[in-house]
């Protein structure tokens, strides 16, 4: 006994589809006309003002504005060539191959013959002690202007020079030194510090970070990753310490009951 097949739903295919929704636009313009004509007269109106954009003597690059700092060499120029054949992206990674160290390198068209160059600058946030103080901006990269005495508007920041490979102008950041940078992060966002300034940080030890508050008072923390717990800690010890007007050296927050050196009971 043979068994009938109940009539199921087919979806077609990509190929019908589209062959039905030309089949249907090639209708529509056979019953409008004077829209297929408004359209072909916009397209070919704009290729002509194309044309003539890529020829026309007011389009020609007859300047180049550059920054004064830094100073950029224009080693192929661009004045004579018609600005919208300028390479833009190229140009840019070539100036920036002069500074590498920039965070980038911006050039647009000014209508109508002047091509603008700008250079965006990487804003330290740190330093850190490589053979000079070096400044450090938020993504890690270390620029290259190196000072013999630090930077007192910037934070220091201390790694474990033996595991690190810290240079100057390098691409690729360092690890640890990108840890220093979430720990300062997390520190400036930590209610705790609101009225405190940080003035260094050292991540020498992973297990044990440290830092200090307004160049005097040293605050000894666990691994990054218990950071925001003992945030807390500290910001009952430091009410308690401000109540007593006590001269604190360190406060240690590896312990439940935080740990606080007092400047007297260092000298004893």
């Amino acid at each position: 006994m043979s068994r009938r097949r109940k009539p199921g739903r087919q979806m077609p295919g990509v190929l019908p589809r589209l062959i039905r929704r030309m089949i249907d636009g090639g209708a529509w313009l056979l019953r409008h006309p004077h829209s297929a004509i408004a359209g072909a007269l916009l397209m070919a109106s704009g290729w002509a003002l194309w044309t003539y954009a890529q020829r026309a003597d007011a389009f020609r690059v007859t300047r180049v504005e550059m920054p004064q700092d830094p100073t950029f060499t224009l080693r192929d120029s661009v004045v004579g060539d018609n600005i919208w054949k300028v390479d833009l992206g190229l140009m840019a990674e070539r100036l920036k191959q002069q500074q590498p160290w920039l965070k980038n390198v911006r050039v647009i068209r000014q209508l109508p013959d002047t091509i603008r160059v700008s250079a965006i600058q990487r804003q330290p946030v740190a330093q850190v002690r490589i053979d000079r103080w070096y400044p450090v901006d938020r993504e890690g990269f270390i620029l290259p202007q190196g000072t013999t005495l630090p930077d007192e508007r910037l934070i220091q920041l201390t790694v474990d020079r033996s595991r690190s490979a810290l240079r100057a102008g390098a691409e690729t950041p360092d690890e640890r030194l990108l840890a220093a940078l979430r720990i300062l992060s997390q520190l400036r966002r930590s209610p705790a510090l609101a009225s405190r300034r940080v003035t260094e940080i050292n991540v020498s030890d992973a297990q044990s970070v440290r830092f200090v508050l307004d160049g005097e008072t040293e605050i000894r923390c666990g691994a990054e990753e218990e950071l925001d717990a003992q945030m807390g800690r500290l910001q009952a010890t430091l009410r308690a310490v401000a109540k007593q007007d006590l001269a604190v050296r360190y406060i240690d927050l590896r312990f439940q009951d935080p740990v606080v050196g007092t400047r007297a009971s260092a000298a004893l």
